[in-house]
């Protein structure tokens, strides 16, 4: 009875634990962002702002992803999300972000710019 006891404080101080690890970059949901500011823009401008947020994406995607594994690591052998304590989420860079990238491909289409 007490084994099964320790088991369940365990497994919830493991859950709770795992709650701070960094997410995945494709468990991160974009920050909704209105199209509105990038309407104004010309074609070429949106696509140059386009190339340069979704280069800016993927280095944050790549952060974030190390972060991840680094935190899952950690917590195998610490218990801690050590990379998440120590500033490397990026959770709410690459959210904004991916927001910033749809609502410019938002923009993009509805221009009518051609595809890219």
């Amino acid at each position: 009875m007490l084994v099964g006891k320790m088991k369940k404080i365990v497994l919830c101080a493991a859950m709770l634990l795992a709650a701070g690890c960094a997410k995945r970059p494709e468990e991160i949901m974009a920050t909704p962002v209105t199209a509105d500011s990038y309407m104004q823009m010309q074609c070429p401008q949106l696509s140059a702002l386009k190339a340069q947020k979704e280069a800016t994406l993927a280095k944050l995607e790549k952060k974030q992803t190390n972060t991840a594994a680094y935190d899952r690591a950690w917590m195998v052998i610490v218990h801690v999300p050590v990379a998440s304590m120590s500033g490397g989420d990026k959770e709410e860079d690459v959210a904004r972000t991916k927001g910033e990238v749809q609502a410019i491909n938002a923009a993009y289409r509805s221009r009518g710019c051609a595809a890219g």
